[in-house]
């Protein structure tokens, strides 16, 4: 007889015969939270006879996962409360033993007997003693995992770990959790076999929080869809966990799992919500192509009434939080994604199939993706301190921010620490507090208006740009009473985005940049710039993996979508084609139609990785989105006011500065900007947020500005669209790009800039 046999006697796994009693040992299994761990239970005296020779009593502490921070609004009707993401209502126990270094499966015995009491759950079951070193792997609330699945005494451990999938169907009871311990000694009759396991859930939750600012339109949410979810879910990580701290950096996807063809629809529990929460969501890998981002990335669709209308717009929003480690479309168990929908700009897309399948707009949401405090809270009696996440990374320019969540019973200090974990430097506390003293990064205390007086957050700010080949990192300590955590805060390096792909589509007029064939560029002198590998590519300069040019012609744009059926068809492949892209240059001579300029303006408010170029030549040229745009200034042009015959470098403010010096080096003061006719266009009551760049050379008008940019809102503004041509940008850059003059050297760095904002906007 197999000595290892499964055990349970349910499924394939379990069908076989129940072993002889006296082949196995009782482990008494208990599961409580780290807070009430040393808390006398029931089974505390329940009796173990009936043990034979080589039976062994294993006691382990399960640490369920804690609650995330306080909701202050109703979950959503249909959706599991929060005892259910930390209850254990089955669990199987499945047995490695070490063999020639590597751990190979055993058996599996299912939990017998639980109990639950308040917030612990106890059971028993039988395993075999051993003085081998053993792994025991738990899987709770594993559904049909089992079902059509039986592991084979002997297979891998990473053989088993991939076989355990259960079917999601939009879960919303016990949710799917994993745990393991390590023994190292193996288990042993007679001996005090307690030792603690923490367990992880194995899916994500998705909650929906409606944060409008003073600016956006009213809107009123519906419903919420969750579109090409996993039809399942992979009970346990890929990889062994740290017992001490689980934690996962990329998913774990179930090798037979397919995206499901039908979206999860939870409709709102009242009729005007504040939020829409616990929507669990499996794990699901990275999408990098961008066909594939659109298509087949899962995503989140929200369904409401914009603006006081009767019938509902859908709005995309992507699992895209902009931090290293997580790429767009990522979803990692046990991390909470917060979408805060902050401002709605347009009605949306007239269907949640439509929203689905392309690009986010008229909606402004930010993402935060958090690990869940199971791992991060600790408890002492009625005080705890837990935070949100022990690693931040930010952008590589100088001014990225990211906040970490803490949540405290009692006052906590910040203090920087130097390489060897020594404290550095004074240490602050209180709200409003900002720790400097280091080179790379400050640290703010805050708390937002709605938060609860136990919940602050930690804003970690860059304070210098980091263009080196490596990412570069400083470690924060929390100290609350006498517990201390630790926080690594990371400035990345450029060199992440050697891939990155910059989408351009400009309109095809004087200064375009064509599409993929160069040669059709009018502004072919701009487009060798950004062609040449010595200037944009993972080996140049500015370290991306190059860009991809489109172009749309004046009468495309001019579609409203409200007119013929050929109309309308245009409209429709100009609006898909705008939501694909990372810049738009709307050149000279540009009719964009107004409900274009609305899906523009929409496209660019629903993500701070896009740019707009906005041509401004004559009165006609973009006039119908510049219409949104006079707060910005007024635009005059040269051929009715004639100011001058040439331009020049804008003076130097805090604003600009970084245009006229990097990455392509320095542009001389006052450098002299060749002007090609009467056709261009100035604007001089433009407000502090607008940044000049080139001005009129004529006395008494140096603030007419000709190029400028809203580094805020990331919008640049053009009045000459020939400054992308040769004769203005030096023959050389012409010819191949080759940066000489200093008017090529503002206008790749601005192109830097740009590129910048795609890359690292968040």
């Amino acid at each position: 007889m197999n000595r290892y046999e499964n055990r349970s006697g349910v499924g394939a796994g379990y069908g076989s015969r129940r072993m002889r009693r006296a082949g196995t040992a009782l482990a008494l299994l208990w599961a409580c939270l780290l807070a009430v761990a040393c808390t006398k239970t029931p089974l505390d005296d329940s009796p173990d006879g009936g043990l034979a020779g080589d039976e062994a009593t294993v006691r382990l502490t399960v640490s369920l996962p804690q609650p995330t921070l306080p909701r202050k609004t109703a979950r959503t009707a249909g959706q599991a409360d929060e005892e259910a993401e930390n209850r254990i209502a089955e669990v199987m126990v499945l047995v490695f033993e070490q063999e020639n270094g590597s751990y190979v499966y055993r058996y599996m015995t299912a939990g017998d007997r639980l109990t639950a009491a308040g917030s612990t759950t106890q059971f028993k079951a039988r395993l075999v003693s051993t003085s081998k070193p053993v792994r025991l792997v738990l899987a709770g609330n594993y559904g049909d995992a089992f079902e059509n699945y039986a592991p084979s005494p002997g297979s891998s451990e990473s053989e088993v770990r991939t076989g355990m999938g259960l079917s999601f169907v939009g879960i919303a009871e016990s949710l799917p959790m994993s745990g393991e311990i390590d023994i190292p000694s193996g288990l042993q009759t007679g001996a005090d076999n307690s030792f603690q396991v923490r367990m992880l859930r194995s899916v994500a939750r998705t909650d929906i929080v409606k944060e409008l600012a003073a600016d956006s339109r009213p809107f009123r949410i519906g419903s919420v869809y969750l579109y090409r979810a996993n039809d399942k879910v992979q009970l346990v990580p890929n990889e062994a966990l740290s017992p001490e701290a689980p934690r996962v950096t990329g998913p774990s996807v179930f090798p037979g799992a397919k995206k499901s063809g039908s979206p999860t629809m939870v409709p709102a529990a009242e009729p005007d919500p504040l939020s829409v929460t616990g929507i669990y969501t499996p794990e699901a890998a990275a999408e990098s192509d961008p066909a594939a981002q659109l298509t087949a990335a899962t995503c989140i669709v929200v369904g409401g009434y914009y603006d006081g209308q009767s019938q509902p717009s859908y709005y995309r929003i992507d699992f895209d939080p902009g931090l290293d480690g997580h790429p767009f479309g990522q979803v990692l168990r046990n991390h909470k994604y917060v979408f805060r929908i902050r401002k709605v700009t347009g009605p949306g897309w007239n269907s949640p199939e439509l929203a689905a399948t392309n690009r986010a707009t008229s909606i402004v949401a930010e993402v935060e993706a958090w690990e869940d405090f199971t791992t991060e809270m600790y408890f002492e009696g009625d005080n705890y301190i837990g935070v949100s996440s022990r690693d931040v990374t930010l952008g590589y320019l100088t001014g990225k921010s990211r906040k970490v969540d803490v949540q405290a019973t009692i006052p906590y200090t910040i203090q920087w620490l130097d390489s060897s974990g020594n404290p550095v430097g004074t240490a602050v506390s209180g709200v409003g507090a900002t720790l400097s003293g280091n080179s790379r990064f400050t640290v703010s205390i805050g708390r937002d208006a709605s938060d609860e007086e136990t919940t602050t957050h930690l804003v970690f700010t860059t304070t210098q740009d980091n263009r080196s080949t490596v990412s570069a990192s400083s470690r924060l300590r929390i100290t609350a009473g006498r517990w201390t955590l630790n926080v690594t805060v990371t400035q990345e390096s450029p060199e992440r985005y050697r891939k990155r792909v910059v989408r351009v589509l400009s309109v095809k007029e004087v200064g375009d940049l064509g599409s993929s064939t160069p040669s059709t560029a009018s502004g072919l002198a701009l487009r060798r710039i950004l062609d040449n590998k010595k200037n944009f590519s993972p080996d140049g300069t500015v370290i991306i993996g190059g860009f991809s040019f489109s172009e749309v012609s004046n009468s495309e744009i001019q579609a409203t979508g409200t007119g013929s059926a050929s109309d309308k068809e245009i409209f429709n492949s100009v609006k898909s084609a705008i939501n694909a892209q990372d810049v738009i240059y709307l050149t000279y001579n540009s009719q964009i139609s107004n409900e274009l300029a609305q899906i523009v303006l929409a496209w660019l408010r629903a993500a701070s990785d896009r740019v707009l170029i906005v041509g401004t030549d004559t009165e006609s040229t973009n006039a119908k989105l510049r219409q949104y745009l006079t707060g910005n200034g007024t635009w005059q042009y040269y051929y009715l006011n004639n100011i001058g015959s040439n331009f020049k470098r804008a003076a130097q403010t805090d604003g600009n500065k970084r245009f006229f010096a990097t990455p392509f080096g320095t542009v001389a003061e006052n450098a002299p900007i060749s002007r090609a006719d009467g056709y261009a266009a100035y604007c001089s009551d433009y407000p502090a947020t607008v940044t000049p760049l080139v001005v009129s050379a004529a006395t008494g008008h140096e603030k007419a500005m000709i190029v400028g940019a809203d580094l805020a809102e990331r919008i640049v503004y053009h009045g000459d669209a020939n400054l992308s041509q040769n004769g203005q940008l030096s023959s050389q850059a012409n010819a191949d790009g080759t940066v000489t003059t200093d008017f090529d050297r503002l206008t790749a760095n601005l192109w830097a800039w740009i590129v910048e904002q795609v890359c690292s906007g968040i």
